[in-house]
Order: structure tokens, then C-alpha cells, then sequence
């Protein structure tokens, strides 16, 4: 048996026509002999009545303290729904189907609530029903704990739980009887044409991105970590740590190719970087201490608390933190109470800086040189910079919000394309 697992975000079955759309993609998998595996996102974004953005808001009228727990519980509705509808709408096409929860399919998870991480797979339902000869679809973005109660994996969780659900499938050689069992590259829906050298929303008037036909596992994890949105990052972690290949494409082109992300692929020929990559409305926050503890100290914490940041450097002798904020999380508050448990002085400028980032394979053992070449066109367009960070295939630069869009245009202009 040959198993596909295919992602479908939220705008793929946000109204009847997408979902019509998103019909043809499964199918068209069926009628290859494949057994599609599908992951569903909740339908559509805020002001759709069953996105999870509208879900929360239902609640936080009444007040806007919610219990975490209660939270994940009502936010995991969204992709319930989706899933249920995509698998009766399937089913009256002939074919039999079933609709899983995140904790049905076995995704088991710890007991952070809002940002949940899977520590085993548990897919007895769901390979009984390939077994069965089903077409299994499953509700993302959820597992369950070992107490059987709903978490949910973070924004972007779907692409998580497909990850997973290709993982566990492939370490899967036989089916529950016997049959053998091989699973296909991973395949994830969007409403964009794959990865893009660039946010298209990020650029001037007047310039565009490319489609980028591959990238390496490791420029796929540095670009979600530092603001791409197409992936998930704890996604693109485990994709890259057990080797899974995928393709982001879009669902609304029956034979579009999208970006493949792998092993020996490369985004770039190896002379420019791949892509800028930017982060909008972050939090920062500098350091003065004697303690030289101390920022490492605040560095662990906010990793116990799952958030995402950048440690900057600067001309100054300060620590300089940047941390994203997080939909549905209050991160403002919670770095205040990891300042204040640390001593350290409350001194929070919110959402007035973006960090605008290099990513590619072309920066591998080359940082320095590249390091000056964007230093240069940005203080040639007279763009502050306020901090920087690098990493093996990344260089990132602090800049003011007002600022991105024109440090994202000015380094892709001259740099990547």
C-alpha cells in the first residue's frame, strides 16, 4: 500500500468552492493508487465564522483570561470541523472515509498548553483504517496528553502534525496484517506558489519575489525560525531531522510544482543567498547587569516558556534580546515576569522593531563577506541598524518597524535576485 499525507491550510477549505478544489487535489492522488492521509486546517482566518481566531473571540467577549487548558479545547474545534466537513464531502463522492481527531490519529503530546510538543505516536486507528481501505483525514494543529486532554501544537500546528503523521507512517514498514507500507514525499497546500525568495506583503510597490524550485532542510528550519511563515518551524525541525522530504505548493494548479524541500537539493546556485526572510513587531529589550549570568539565565527561561527570540548584538555593551510575539499568548507579560523573577529591569519596547533577515546555502562558511555586503546596502539606504545575529547559513539585522518593508526590497533587489 502506498500512502500519501497531504496538508490543506486554512484557505483551502474556507468556503465551498475551495473545498470543491481541495476535492480534486485528494482525488487526483486516489486515482494515482495512492491512500491519501489528509490534514486539515480550521476554514479560513479572522472574520470566517469557524476560523480559530473567531472561536477565541467568542470567548474573550465574555472575558480575556482564558484558562489554557480551556483554550486549546475550544481553539482545537476549528480543525474539527474542517475535518469532519472534508471527510463528508468526500465520502458523497463515493468513497469511504473517516474523520480523526489529533489524539485519534496518536499524536500524543506534553502538557504545555498553546504550544504542545509531540513525544510519541501512537497510529493504531489511523493504520487500521488504511487497513480498511479508508480515505483517513485528521484534524491538525492537536494531540492529546496521557490524561486525555486536547493540546493544541502552536501556530502553523498542521503542518506539525503532518510532519509527524509522514514520519510515523514511513517508520511503519507493514500494516497491521501484514501488507507493506511505503509512504510518498509529503505533500503541503497552500495559496501561494511554494517557498518565496521574499514576503510578498514585505516588498515595496513595484517588486516581486521568485518561487524558489528547492531548499536544503537546513535554509527551510532557518527561515521559518526567523519570520517565513509557509512551514511551521517545529515542522521543518523534524522534517529535517528525519530526513522527510515535501513539496509546498498550491492547491488551486492541479500539475503546479512548488518548492521540494530535501536532502541534496539547493535553493541557490551557490553565488547569492536564497531568500530574505523578515519579522515584524518585536518585542526588545537590553540588558544592564554585572551579573555576566544573567542573560544566558533569561535566554533559558524563555526557551522553558517556548518563545521565540533573537539575541542581538550591538555596539553597545548591552544584551539585546528580540522576542516574536505569538498569536493567542500574551508574550509582553510573560517576558515581564521572566525579567522581574531574574532582577533584572522592565524596560520593554513593544512592536516598534522588525528583524530582516538573509538566509542561504551561499552564506555557508562565507558570513563575513556577506555580512559586509548587507551592511552596505542598508546604511546606503540610510536604514539604521539597531543589532545583529547570525547564524551557519543566516545573517539578521535589528532595524525599526517603520523600516522593514525598505530593508526587505533593498537587500532582495541587490542581493537575491
Amino acid at each position: 500500500m502506498k500512502v500519501v499525507v497531504q496538508k490543506f491550510g486554512g484557505t483551502c477549505v474556507e468556503s465551498e468552492a475551495n473545498q470543491l478544489i481541495t476535492a480534486e487535489r485528494i482525488m487526483e492522488q486516489r486515482d494515482r493508487g495512492l491512500h491519501p492521509v489528509v490534514v486539515v486546517s480550521a476554514m479560513g482566518r479572522q472574520g470566517q465564522p469557524y476560523s480559530t481566531a473567531e472561536l477565541v473571540s467568542t470567548v474573550r467577549q465574555i472575558h480575556p483570561d482564558i484558562e489554557p487548558r480551556d483554550l486549546d479545547l475550544l481553539m482545537s474545534c476549528g480543525e474539527i470541523i474542517s475535518t469532519v466537513a472534508m471527510a463528508h464531502l468526500l465520502r458523497t463522492k463515493g468513497y469511504d472515509t473517516i474523520a480523526l481527531t489529533g489524539g485519534q490519529a496518536g499524536l500524543m503530546t506534553d502538557t504545555f498548553f498553546g504550544h504542545a510538543r509531540i513525544v510519541r505516536i501512537e497510529p493504531h486507528q489511523l493504520l487500521s483504517a488504511l487497513q480498511e481501505g479508508r480515505m483517513v483525514f485528521v484534524a491538525g494543529f492537536q494531540g492529546n496528553t496521557n490524561e486525555h486532554q486536547i493540546t493544541t501544537l502552536g501556530a502553523g500546528g498542521s503542518d506539525y502534525t503532518a510532519v509527524a503523521l509522514t514520519h510515523v507512517i514511513n517508520d511503519t514498514p507493514r500494516l497491521p496484517f501484514g501488507e507493506e507500507l511505503e509512504i510518498e514525499p509529503l505533500q503541503i497546500f497552500k495559496e501561494v506558489d511554494g517557498i518565496m525568495s521574499a514576503n510578498p506583503k514585505s516588498l515595496e510597490a513595484g517588486h516581486s519575489p521568485r518561487a524558489l524550485p528547492q531548499l536544503t532542510y537546513d535554509e527551510c528550519v532557518s527561515m521559518s525560525r526567523l519570520g517565513a511563515e509557509v512551514i511551521q518551524h517545529q515542522a521543518a525541525e523534524m522534517a529535517r531531522k528525519y530526513r522527510i522530504p515535501l513539496t509546498v505548493r498550491n492547491f488551486l494548479a492541479a500539475d503546479g510544482r512548488g518548492t521540494e524541500v530535501g536532502a541534496h537539493t539547493r535553493g541557490a546556485d551557490g553565488s547569492r543567498p536564497t531568500a530574505v526572510v523578515d519579522q515584524p513587531a518585536l518585542l526588545v529589550f537590553d540588558i544592564e547587569s554585572e551579573n555576566p549570568r544573567l542573560p544566558l539565565q533569561i535566554a533559558e527561561r524563555l526557551e522553558r516558556d517556548r518563545l521565540t527570540f533573537f539575541q542581538v548584538a550591538t555596539k553597545q555593551k548591552t544584551t539585546r534580546f528580540a522576542v516574536r510575539p505569538i498569536k493567542y499568548r500574551r508574550v509582553e507579560s510573560l517576558v515581564r515576569q521572566v525579567l522581574l523573577s531574574r532582577g533584572a529591569e522592565v524596560d520593554i519596547n513593544a512592536s516598534d522593531f522588525a528583524l530582516v533577515s538573509l538566509v542561504g546555502e551561499a552564506l555557508r562558511d562565507r558570513l563575513d563577506p556577506w555580512d559586509e555586503k548587507a551592511e552596505r546596502v542598508l546604511t546606503g539606504s540610510k536604514i539604521e541598524i539597531l543589532g545583529t545575529a547570525r547564524d551557519v547559513i543566516s545573517l539578521s539585522y535589528l532595524v525599526p518597524d517603520e523600516h522593514r518593508k525598505r530593508a526587505v526590497t533593498e537587500l532582495h533587489k541587490a542581493l537575491v535576485l
